[in-house]
């Protein structure tokens, strides 16, 4: 029997290697596509819990309650330190004994609430003013700048909204502050701003 000769076409050899070529080319292509899309995913996934969570930062706020009680301790501070100013001059100035002893009352009263005021921010580490600051100093030399009876009856009406701003805040602070030793100054005190305003209405009406 004759052994039968194999022939190899040079072309078919050339094109079955081409195919297999190309074929090995797409599959490490697919691979790598593949894997840098998986890696796009994973990337996206962490832009996004980051931008949620700094979008939750916003909404909570951070140290906003801590931002909310220093505002209103300062304005409390800066109302104290008026009323104390005031009374001093209504002692000294004052032409009525009923608004002599207002003034009076005034020292008295928001000198104790002011040291407690302080007590408080101290341990909130929190910076009170110490003396007032210019808007406040222009209401006081209003109220400074009127003599004799007609200082009286300023002082007086002054003192009856000053302490319904103060009645409006501390009621609001009593009632709604979540830091429970602020909630309980403010509830506290609150009587004893009341009780202001009702002689300070009380005087202002004898006067007139």
């Amino acid at each position: 029997m004759i052994p039968q000769t194999i022939t190899i076409d040079p072309k078919t050899s050339y094109m079955k290697s081409s195919i297999l070529h190309f074929a090995l080319i797409l599959f490490f292509t697919s691979s790598i596509i593949s894997c840098n899309s998986q890696g796009d995913r994973s990337n996206n996934s962490e832009s996004d819990t980051i931008s949620l969570s700094d979008d939750n930062n916003q909404d909570i706020g951070i140290n906003d309650g801590v931002n909310d009680d220093a505002g209103f301790m300062e304005k409390a501070a800066y109302s104290g330190l008026l009323e104390v100013e005031l009374g001093r001059y209504a002692q000294q100035n004052g032409v009525n004994p009923r608004v002599k002893n207002f003034g009076a009352m005034m020292v008295r009263d928001h000198t104790k609430a002011n040291d407690q005021l302080k007590a408080l921010a101290a341990q909130k580490n929190v910076t009170l003013p110490v003396s007032l600051d210019q808007d406040h100093i222009d209401k006081a030399n209003k109220v400074k700048e009127k003599k004799g009876v007609e200082f009286d009856k300023e002082y007086m009406s002054h003192m009856i909204d000053m302490h319904s701003e103060d009645i409006d805040m501390f009621r609001m602070q009593s009632e709604n502050n979540n830091d429970r030793i602020l909630k309980d100054f403010a509830a506290k005190l609150l009587p004893t701003l009341m009780t202001h305003q009702d002689s300070a209405r009380k005087i202002n009406d004898a006067i007139k």
